[in-house]
């Protein structure tokens, strides 16, 4: 392995194609591949490396190019079919690549600007902190963690004699809130397992992040997995714990095959194991994979997966901190929970505290996603306001307009857009919305989704992730989505808000909050978009056109040639008559929009006009 003061200048150029699983997802794989040929081809005086992306997701494949004088430019999106142009601008013909230039990492290159200018980080403050090695190291690395500074909290812990209690009262200090959601203190949390009556205790970290449009756990253990690591190993200390387990939800493979990997690397370098470091502090860590429901995110449904038992909530009291794991005390902290900590171990409380607002300090992972120009993740201070969030990410795309934002994921909440002056990153500022603001996935939703559309997206999925053991729960979404499929089938009923609330009263006697929270985008949607649901439900009216049983396909102009370009692609043949006179059968027609996707303009979508419900 390469030392990290070689690695940021190295003897020769160096090439490193972000590896993780957005890029994997936009081809990188194949765009390494490339690069490697071409380089072998030419005998090129390269090197070659990986990283992980910087948080551009749109932009991916990314590619790094650093020089020898410690100059590092981001490349994107970098195709197979780039990979000449890549090798030619680090082998000296600067320029080759420009039109793929990004901005720069570091050192400077005229023409091109700092990465820090792109207005994607606007809002990020000047320093990163969780994501400091992001895109700047080998996640493979741990010569390039510990040369980065890495382990050296841990260290420091040991070596100057620090009590357990000492390092729960910097988080306490710091006011180090959790960041799975709840906000709720850390040190406190800690405090209470080392006050656990049970010599036999343990820390657990929750990585079973299944939100859609939340991968903020993901860019942690994917891209800097020894932070993770020795975040861990500190809680361990500072309860008396003697093993941890990490769950990691199985469609994680990179994630899991990273940590995994940094857990091997601690202990070979006697940061893990038996008398670590020569103290008396012995410390195991194990990942275990994820059992593939959703209701695992739940702390106790975790811990009886974790034992080998189907992922069902637990009855609280008693809590985790007295009976947790193997009935034994335990503590259920997420991935960035931990990973804050070494930072704030190293450079104090009171540095920690430079960001956020009075009530929630420090920094957070966040990812956006949706109908948005860029998606991709920040680092952000607590606070960050959510108008300039939404310009960061470059606006609503194709020219629409914001309708809503779908934060703390399928438990979580539809906020309007009339919101979006006002609404900050910080759990309060989404309170009076009937809102949470969950664990980091922002969903921006433009006004050309249906929110019912959305809603039954979401029921579904609760029903199918529900545990099955309360009926109130699995039953209850099981009934909402129903209903939300018949009212996106033309068929809604004068009753159906009334019965939808009257599910929400009856989701709420569920045993855990996966029933519980589960109504909360139903009810702002009956909340804030009442007039866009009474249409679709009592006029049967769909202004997105976006709901197949209330839309229909017509030939506008049967001379245009692509119509038949259309006609020949149809799936289902639900063109009639002959070319120039072209229709299209509705009954047959399954509105997969390849026609006007092949024919725009000659072939358009519009409303269909059903009878309204009818009065009882």
């Amino acid at each position: 392995m390469v030392d990290y003061a070689a690695w940021r200048a190295p003897v020769r150029p160096r090439i490193d194609v972000a590896i993780d699983t957005s890029s994997l997802a936009s081809g990188a794989m194949a765009t390494q591949a490339a690069i490697e040929r071409v380089a072998s081809e030419r005998n090129a005086a390269v090197d070659l490396g990986q990283n992980h992306g910087y948080g551009m997701q749109w932009l991916q494949p990314l590619v790094t190019i650093t020089w020898p004088d410690g100059t590092s430019i981001i490349y994107g999106p970098v195709m197979a079919n780039d990979a000449a142009a890549i090798i030619d601008e680090a082998t000296g013909r600067e320029g080759a690549a420009s039109a793929l230039a990004i901005g720069v990492l570091a050192g400077e290159r005229t023409g091109i600007e700092s990465i820090r200018k792109h207005p994607f980080f606007a809002e990020e403050p000047a320093e990163r902190r969780l994501t400091a090695r992001i895109g700047l190291t080998d996640p493979e690395s741990m010569d390039h963690y510990i040369g980065s500074g890495g382990w050296a909290a841990f260290a420091r812990v040991l070596y100057r004699g620090m009590q357990p209690d000492g390092v729960r009262k910097e988080l306490l200090d710091a006011s180090h809130g959790g960041r799975g959601g709840g906000g709720f203190p850390a040190g406190m949390k800690w405090n209470f397992l080392a006050g656990a009556g049970d010599p036999e205790r343990y820390m657990i970290c929750n990585a079973d992040e299944g939100d859609p449009g939340a991968w903020v756990n993901r860019v942690v253990m994917e891209g800097d997995p020894h932070l993770l690591i020795e975040g861990v190993t500190l809680g361990g200390f500072a309860t008396s714990s003697q093993r941890a387990f990490i769950y990691i939800r199985e469609e994680y493979p990179l994630a899991v095959e990273r940590v995994e990997q940094a857990i091997r690397q601690a202990e070979e370098a006697g940061l893990l194991g038996d008398n670590i470091l020569g103290s008396d502090f012995s410390y195991q860590i194990e990942v275990v994979k994820g059992a593939g429901s959703y209701v695992c995110g739940e702390e106790t449904g975790l811990i009886s997966s974790i034992q080998g038992q189907r992922g069902q909530p637990r009855i609280r009291p008693p809590f985790p901190a007295a009976v947790g794991v193997f009935m034994k005390p335990s503590n259920v902290s997420n991935v960035e929970s931990y990973a804050h900590v070494p930072l704030l171990m190293q450079h104090g409380h009171e540095w920690y505290r430079e960001y956020g607002t009075e009530a929630m300090l420090g920094t957070r992972l966040y990812s956006f996603s949706g109908d948005i120009e860029y998606t991709g993740f920040m680092e952000l201070p607590f606070g960050a306001p959510m108008k300039e969030l939404l310009a960061a990410c470059g606006g609503i795309s194709h020219g629409a307009e914001l309708k809503a934002i779908h934060s703390g994921g399928p438990l979580g909440s539809l906020v309007p857009a009339s919101a979006l002056p006002t609404l900050i990153l910080e759990n309060a500022s989404f309170a009076p919305y009937d809102a949470i603001m969950g664990s980091g996935g922002i969903v921006w939703v433009s006004d050309r989704t249906h929110l019912v559309i959305i809603n039954e997206f979401l029921s579904a999925f609760v029903e199918e992730e529900s545990c099955g053991r309360c009926t109130t729960c699995h039953g209850g979404n099981q009934r909402m989505t129903e209903i939300f499929r018949r009212i996106l089938d033309g068929r809604g009923r004068r009753e159906d808000a009334f019965n939808l609330k009257l599910i929400d009263d009856v989701l709420q006697q569920s045993n855990c909050v996966h029933g519980q929270f589960s109504p909360k985008p139903m009810r702002n949607l009956l909340q804030y978009f009442r007039e866009d649901f009474d249409a679709l439900v009592l006029e049967r009216r769909d202004s997105t056109l976006t709901i197949p049983a209330m839309t229909q396909y017509r030939v506008a102009n049967s001379s245009d040639r692509k119509v038949e370009d259309a006609v020949s692609i149809c799936p289902v043949d639900a063109f009639r008559g002959d070319a120039g006179s072209r229709t299209i059968d509705d009954a047959t027609c399954i509105r997969c929009d390849a026609c006007t996707e092949v024919a725009p303009g000659a072939i358009v979508r519009e409303a269909k006009q059903l009878a309204p419900a009818p009065v009882a």
